[in-house]
């Protein structure tokens, strides 16, 4: 995996604007997104709405100590402070050895052969200096230490906004296990003018309210009988029909440009014992009409063309023609339960159908509450902008917005399948500032209205305590767990859960200070 290449190409090739931003690229953290994303992660934290809360932070004491920071530089008129910080050698040694590791990692990915080492053995720092320069290694080390970096700037005493720069890191005098000394400059805290009649209180939005969304409650006691749906196996000489259910036994492989079988294809696309239910269009295209007719025993080999999928498992087969040999195991005919009492009781134990219908209505308006709450929050978030002034916008924090947002954008490229080289290619100086140039109208709202959430959180004294981030991370663990997963890196997902539940609490306190007008939407008639 080139993923390494990728960040140091981001990192490296565009580093005048990255200007290695605190935390921005935290490999470790950027690692395990990268594998976690193709898990739903990615569309999960692209729909939170946070507004880039987590940039914000509030900085509250001061001493004056050996190996405290300190203020070279405190200048309000550019809203810049410079300081110099020592970091202790635990840290310096942890994240050398994490940089190692990933170089080492990456020297593995890309086939590299040393003299004197086995394939994928452990090379020493001196040969990793070799292959990638000793600069880069060391520097990547700077990258590694972001949180460190920044729990020292947190002893200064200022109210800064965004990740601070690394300005000097010395790699010339950096050693693994020593303290290390090095320049970081922050922007300082803005001010803000709020001009509504009132300031922020009072605001007048109008927002379309969710209602109860009969479609979707069919569609869910469909699919609940779908899943307790009655097969029954039908007589030798049999041909199946639209609506039945075929067990087979597949093997799919890549069609040649002349008709013939290719390679195989991932494991995914074939299996034993697998049952089909022949609808239109729920498959590859020309699949369920090759199964049409089939008698059990049959073997036939059928022509199918993958749907297109720009995301998610499958997208790497997307639009790709293939070849099936099918070995029909079995063909049923399929019944779909009543919605009654009986249905229940084959869903739980002792529950009944006022019981069921009852959960699946909860389902659906919990749907709809979400709904009303979003439209609440972009109608207040809209209002909210445009009656703020704020003095200054600090260009790093833009630009840290833009570089993780360009990130994510080439997590869902890999998600949509493409390969690791084809993302170097995208990581030229040339593409990442067109991408800055499109997308600055909307990091610009992001960015503001981020610090405006934290402007207000400060004003109202609206805090977010530990035992509500435990509950909530406590929560995300037990789901990694069952889902098979590792749990998420404790520090970066407590962050995301305060700037979840901040955003939640100021939204909250906002809608109580404003005039909300609700427009309805016309709401069907229940199907009876």
């Amino acid at each position: 995996m080139l993923f390494l290449q990728l960040v140091i190409s981001i990192l490296f090739a565009c580093q005048v604007s990255f200007s290695y931003g605190l935390k921005s690229y935290n490999i470790v953290r950027a690692n395990n997104y990268y594998k976690n994303s193709l898990k739903s992660s990615s569309s999960e934290i692209k729909h939170r709405y946070h507004y880039g809360i987590s940039h914000f932070t509030t900085l509250m004491s001061s001493k004056s100590v050996d190996n405290e920071p300190t203020i070279l530089n405190n200048d309000k008129n550019s809203g810049i402070a410079t300081l110099k910080i020592t970091l202790d050698g635990d840290a310096t040694s942890k994240a050398f050895n994490q940089a190692c590791e990933l170089f080492n990692n990456e020297v593995k990915s890309r086939g590299y052969k040393v003299p004197g080492f086995r394939p994928g053995a452990k090379l020493p720092p001196m040969y990793l200096y070799e292959i990638f320069g000793e600069d880069k290694v060391k520097l990547f080390c700077g990258t590694l230490l972001g949180g460190d970096i920044q729990d020292q700037c947190e002893k200064t005493g200022l109210m800064f906004v965004g990740r601070g720069r690394i300005m000097q890191f010395n790699e010339d005098s950096f050693e693994a296990g020593k303290p290390h000394t090095l320049t970081v400059e922050c922007d300082l805290w803005p001010e803000f003018t709020y001009n509504g009649p009132n300031g922020y209180k009072g605001l007048a939005v109008t927002a379309t309210k969710g209602t109860f969304d009969i479609d979707k409650y069919e569609q869910v006691k469909k699919s609940i009988q779908e899943r307790y749906k009655i097969l029954t196996p039908t007589p030798m000489g049999y041909s199946a029909n639209i609506g039945d259910v075929v067990t087979i036994n597949m093997k799919g492989y890549e069609k040649k440009s002349d008709g013939s079988k290719g390679s195989p294809l991932p494991a995914i696309a074939s299996g034993d014992n697998v049952d089909v239910i022949l609808e239109k269009g729920k498959f590859m295209e020309g699949f369920v009409e090759g199964l049409t007719g089939a008698l059990v025993g049959d073997k036939r080999n059928i022509n199918v063309k993958f749907p297109t999928r720009p995301s998610g498992p499958g997208a790497a087969l997307s639009g790709k023609e293939a070849v099936f040999d099918v070995d029909v195991i079995a063909v049923k005919t399929k019944t779909l339960p009543e919605w009654n009492e009986e249905l229940a009781a084959r869903v739980r134990d002792g529950l009944t159908l006022v019981e069921m219908d009852k959960e699946v209505r909860a389902a659906i308006e919990g749907e709809s509450q979400s709904t009303t709450e979003n439209a609440r929050n972009e109608a207040l978030a809209n209002a909210l902008v445009s009656i703020t002034t704020i003095s200054r916008i600090p260009d790093s924090l833009m630009e840290e917005n833009t570089q993780q947002r360009f990130q994510n954008m080439l997590m869902e490229f890999k998600e949509q399948g493409s390969t690791e080289e084809q993302l170097v290619e995208m990581t030229t100086p040339e593409n990442y500032n067109k991408y800055k140039e499109i997308s600055r109208p909307n990091v610009e709202k992001v960015v503001k209205l981020g610090m405006i959430f934290r402007d207000l959180a400060e004003k109202e004294n609206i805090s977010v305590s530990p035992d509500e981030i435990k509950e909530q991370y406590d929560m995300i663990c037990v789901q990694a767990k069952q889902r098979g997963e590792a749990p998420p890196d404790e520090r970066n997902a407590r962050d995301e859960i305060e700037n979840i539940l901040l955003k939640k609490k100021v939204f909250d306190k906002l809608a109580s200070y404003s005039t909300i007008t609700w427009k309805e939407v016309e709401i069907e008639k229940e199907k009876k």
